[in-house]
């Protein structure tokens, strides 16, 4: 994708975002006390959002490419959708098999671009691309249940749209596009499986790491959030990989893990890097000190 369109957009599309969600902390009152003058156009702008959505797909593309300031002929080079479109469900819930699928499709595109797939921008003009391809569906009602249900309140299904086509970042933060955003977190799950393959030299396999962090969401979301928030340490490949190794182990032994056995691996990981390089240490000494007491 041409890097001078997400520079140019990107303005637009927080301008747009920004228009389109009522913030308590930024209006500082509650929605139901906040004056006319505030309320009406935010009613009126996610009211041309739902309407476009319900119109269809051409209808939709119209939309998002007005709100971006792109011309309506202009050349967006998204990563080519392996599939001739999804259901709903599958969008909204993708298996780890359709996760994979799409993960091999995009990995020449996306493998050391980083910082592109990181972009919530990024996620929502390939949506542009895959919705005219009616790969999220051919109808009105086929986009709604796939972009915007799940909640009955107008502001709910706003916030819905705008995690699932890109992320949230000004509710959400950075972890956002990683976790709300359900095809950009398809991707960094295979990603990162693969990653830890590597990392392991085969020993942990990427379709076993990738159903590790496909199994438990709010695990995968606690992982996402830790590794750019709090223990930033954990973004190290062999981090991960060791992350992945006790994960496993749960399953072995309990049957399940949750977002705390997470976190506290996570936890332990960040005390070894205190004294230890994790590039450094041996994968086997780095599974035993990251659950040490």
């Amino acid at each position: 994708m041409n890097r001078n369109l997400i520079r140019r957009a990107d303005a637009s599309f927080t301008e747009w975002q920004r228009g389109m969600i009522f913030e308590k902390k930024i209006h500082r009152v509650k929605w139901e006390e906040a004056p006319e003058e505030i309320r009406a156009p935010i009613r009126r702008r996610q009211a041309e959002l739902i309407e476009a959505v319900t119109d269809g797909p051409t209808e939709l593309v119209r939309y998002l490419r007005s709100r971006l300031r792109l011309d309506s002929e202009e050349t967006i080079e998204a990563p080519s959708f392996p599939r001739k479109e999804l259901t709903p469900d599958e969008y909204k819930a993708p298996p780890v098999e359709l996760e994979e699928e799409l993960g091999a499709a995009w990995k020449d595109v996306l493998e050391h671009r980083a910082a592109l797939a990181s972009s919530p921008l990024f996620w929502l003009l390939c949506h542009i691309v895959w919705i005219e391809e009616g790969r999220l569906g051919a109808d009105g009602l086929a986009l709604d249940e796939a972009l915007l249900s799940g909640v009955e309140k107008r502001e709910g299904r706003i916030r819905n749209f705008l995690r699932r086509t890109g992320g949230l970042p000004r509710v959400r933060g950075n972890t956002s596009v990683f976790s709300d955003c359900l095809l950009a977190r398809a991707w960094w799950r295979f990603h990162l499986a693969e990653e830890v393959d590597r990392t392991t030299e085969g020993r942990i396999e990427a379709g076993a790491a990738h159903w590790l962090f496909h199994f438990h969401r709010p695990s995968w979301e606690t992982l996402v959030t830790m590794s750019l928030r709090r223990v930033t340490t954990i973004n190290q490949p062999r981090a991960r990989a060791a992350i992945a190794y006790h994960l496993g182990e749960r399953m072995r032994t309990n049957g399940r893990f949750n977002e705390k056995d997470v976190e506290a691996i996570a936890t332990g990981l960040a005390r070894v890097s205190l004294r230890r390089s994790l590039d450094l240490t041996p994968l086997e000494e780095l599974y035993e000190m990251a659950v040490a007491r």
